[in-house]
């Protein structure tokens, strides 16, 4: 089959996906769909241009010479390549024996606020602590609210991504965020 453009489009991701199996050629559109939304996903925690290039590269890699053991599951092929792209951060992290550390210039917090359950007159104090209450988090935790209120996943997507069940993605996040309240509160009593 000739690849062209009118080719790609007649093909769903999944097509698309089984065709790059038996011909690596048809993951380029997968590649380009998706380069851009995991190197952002890279770059949050590299916080390094270069070092996010490099990182989403070896990802993409990975997912080029692990992609006859994809299955889908009901998730976009992103979730699969957020998934390791995430463990390439976790790697690198591991290697360089280098803690993360979380920026908020480029994510909208209010969401996590809204969350909280946290009152009106104490929302800027709030945003102003944020920074701080989350780099007191493990980094499994730090991932699951980075997910959920930074970049915006479900809890499906969070689990298929995480590798863990829906439910548990939703009680962890929300014991997460009790745990932030109380913290919170007790910052400022």
């Amino acid at each position: 089959m000739i690849l062209t453009k009118s080719t790609i489009s007649e093909l769903t991701e999944i097509e698309l996906i089984e065709k790059a199996k038996g011909d690596k050629k048809f993951f380029e559109p997968l590649y380009k769909k998706y380069y851009e939304q995991v190197f952002r996903l890279v770059f949050s925690r590299v916080q390094d241009v270069d070092l996010a290039g490099d990182i989403t590269s070896e990802a993409f890699g990975k997912a080029l010479s692990h992609l006859d053991d994809y299955k889908y599951k009901g998730y976009p092929l992103s979730a699969w390549l957020a998934r390791i792209a995430l463990n390439s951060c976790y790697d690198y992290f591991r290697s360089q024996k280098k803690q993360r550390h979380v920026s908020l210039e480029n994510y909208i917090s209010h969401d996590i606020v809204f969350e909280i359950e946290i009152e009106e007159n104490e929302k800027e104090l709030w945003l102003t602590m944020l920074p701080d209450v989350l780099e007191k988090l493990k980094p499994a935790e730090l991932e699951l609210i980075e997910l959920r209120f930074f970049e915006g996943k479900s809890f499906a997507e969070i689990g298929y991504i995480l590798d863990i069940t829906e439910g548990n993605a939703k009680t962890r996040t929300y014991r997460i965020l009790k745990r932030l309240k109380r913290y919170f509160k007790r910052s400022t009593s």
